[in-house]
């Protein structure tokens, strides 16, 4: 019984800070005027997530979420201007292969172009952690989710199905989108792609 208010204060005070994530995304994001305040605000996010799952008793969310928001705007658009094209050409493709007639080649090409926006997703998942958590240069992100998504494929299976069950959560409860939408998503996949990581 002596164990239940520590784990009740510790689970409010994560229900805290992520509430408070949550509405510096929405805030920021607006800022940005959406199209350029999405990617900052979210690696923003993901850097504060970092800290607090590393447990850095001394991160202050507010000062860390804009410190981040400001260093990082130019390339985490760059970044994300990247990724959404990538992700543009690809669903086009499949949206093309899905109009043709339906043979054969036309089959093993749509199979093939599916198999690719799966691990493309993958990638996209491994994306924000990696650029909180290394300093480097846009094609370094992406060779870094390259190897952890085939050097870690259960973990990366297990992420995967984490972000569906959260997804499948957040539709049959849909209040909960505006309070804890991306804060909690975040959490899940810091977690998850924590422990393929260094821990420095």
């Amino acid at each position: 019984m002596t164990g239940i208010p520590e784990w009740y204060m510790r689970f409010g005070d994560w229900v805290l800070k992520l509430l408070i994530l949550n509405i510096l995304w929405v805030v920021l994001t607006l800022l940005g005027l959406i199209i350029f305040g999405f990617f900052p605000a979210t690696v923003a996010l993901f850097a504060v997530i970092r800290k607090l799952v590393m447990q850095d008793e001394d991160v202050s969310i507010f000062q860390l979420f804009w410190r981040t928001y400001k260093l990082e705007f130019v390339k985490s658009n760059f970044l994300g201007m990247i990724v959404l094209s990538i992700g543009a050409i690809l669903f086009v493709d499949l949206y093309i292969l899905r109009q043709l007639d339906p043979s054969m080649l036309n089959q093993m090409l749509i199979l093939i172009v599916f198999v690719l926006i799966v691990v493309y997703m993958a990638l996209l998942i491994y994306i924000f952690p990696l650029f909180v958590h290394y300093d480097t240069n846009i094609v370094g992100y992406f060779k870094y989710a390259i190897i952890l998504v085939i050097g870690r494929p259960f973990r990366t299976i297990f992420m995967l199905v984490s972000i569906v069950a959260l997804m499948y959560l957040l539709r049959w409860i849909p209040g909960l989108i505006p309070i804890f939408g991306l804060s909690i998503f975040g959490l899940i996949v810091v977690k998850i792609a924590s422990m393929s990581l260094p821990k420095s």
